[in-house]
């Protein structure tokens, strides 16, 4: 049996060999599927929708492509962690996990139908890669709209007649097959035969020759996005494809109340790498900047607190957030979306131009730190001393 490391302890599976051939998707099958898949992605708040061949049938037709054995999905990799949460969730609605690829890759079934799940790892600011041939510009994903697909809203690009334009050409609205699915033995047992040679190889090879193709592929992007005029960040490289057997992964703040919100980013962040390394920013640089900043715990305090939770493996301090990127060994850099400071964007810049992995992680809904010292003055403000009460007494 297989596994996959979760928060909630490891999820075992069968890793299966798989191959469709002449399959085509049941549709009232793969509907009712994919409306019980909607509640559960969208019940963890997560960036996801419709991918690839799936996403022209969904925006041309309205409908299943007839030719398609399965149904593609995007998700994003900081939200990749909460995905392999919600899979125990899963399991308990009759779905199964038939198999996952190293490269960000996983396969759902459910009565016979099959969901492939890519996972999209950003390799610059602008753009995200699968693993796999494909390369999506990152407004795509961010700038999505909610499309009413037979009763189930998908987000899809808020400009989707320009994204599949640049990705399939101007011809992508007249119905035609690209993707042909192999049949017959021969076909089956050198698919399986590929399959089984990929998933034996060690890390090393793994990712060497995945790295020499999508390289490849890489160059054919860059060619269309010359001929379509949009520019693209100089030495991009594909730092998702590098082997690493043990991945650092860094993330800095202030943090000067711990709440919900910084365990949930702790968790994730930690979910992208193998070791966490979170930088507390130092208390008396920030007063020596923003005098008037409230910063109500030292510097020590604050990283004891944070030392204590259980996925952070090291606590460290730093001044200058595009200093600390260059002092500290780690491979991916995790901030948050407020974190866009000029400091921060040089930080990320030079995150890029040395190859390494740069993910923005969304907060966590109802809960900031400011709003709790907000809420605590309030509360100051309220309950005071009553000089007049001879019981000396706190009105509230």
């Amino acid at each position: 049996m297989a596994k996959i490391k979760t928060s909630k302890g490891f999820l075992e599976y069968k890793n299966h060999l798989l191959h469709f051939g002449d399959k085509v998707i049941n549709k009232e099958v793969m509907l009712d599927n994919l409306r019980v898949l909607s509640i559960y992605l969208d019940k963890i708040d997560i960036n996801w929708g419709p991918a690839f061949g799936t996403l022209i049938g969904i925006v041309r037709n309205d409908d299943f492509q007839p030719w398609k054995p399965l149904f593609d999905i995007y998700i994003l990799k900081e939200d990749e962690e909460r995905f392999k949460d919600i899979l125990w969730l899963l399991l308990e609605a009759d779905f199964k996990l038939v198999r996952h690829e190293r490269r960000g890759l996983y396969y759902l079934e459910r009565n016979g139908e099959y969901f492939k799940i890519f996972v999209l790892h950003k390799i610059s600011s602008d753009v995200r890669h699968t693993g796999g041939s494909d390369f999506i510009h990152e407004k795509y994903l961010q700038n999505t709209v909610k499309w009413d697909f037979k009763g189930i809203m998908l987000n899809v690009p808020a400009e989707v007649d320009e994204y599949l334009t640049f990705q399939y050409g101007e011809d992508w609205i007249t119905p035609k097959q690209t993707v042909m699915y192999s049949e017959g033995l021969i076909a089956k047992y050198c698919h399986w035969g590929v399959t089984k040679l990929l998933d034996l190889m060690p890390d090393s090879i793994y990712y060497a020759w995945l790295l020499s193709h999508r390289q490849a592929d890489f160059r054919r992007f860059k060619i269309r996005c010359e001929k379509a005029g949009i520019p693209l960040p100089k030495n991009v490289q594909l730092a998702s494809m590098k082997p690493r057997k043990y991945k650092k992964v860094m993330t800095v703040g202030v943090y000067d109340l711990i709440h919900k919100g910084h365990v949930e980013l702790y968790r994730r962040a930690k979910g992208l790498g193998d070791y966490l390394i979170v930088a507390a920013q130092d208390g008396d640089f920030i007063l020596k900047y923003k005098p008037t900043a409230k910063v109500l715990n030292s510097t020590e305090d604050r990283k004891y607190m944070i030392k204590s939770i259980r996925y952070v493996d090291e606590v460290i301090t730093y001044t200058d957030v595009d200093k600390i990127v260059q002092e500290v060994d780690f491979d991916v850099f995790v901030t948050g979306s407020d974190q866009c400071h000029d400091g921060f964007q040089r930080a990320i810049r030079w995150c890029e131009e040395q190859g390494k992995e740069h993910i923005v992680l969304g907060r966590t809904d109802g809960v900031s730190s400011s709003e709790l010292k907000a809420k605590i003055s309030s509360k100051a403000s309220i309950g005071r001393i009553n000089p007049d009460d001879k019981f000396n007494r706190i009105v509230y």
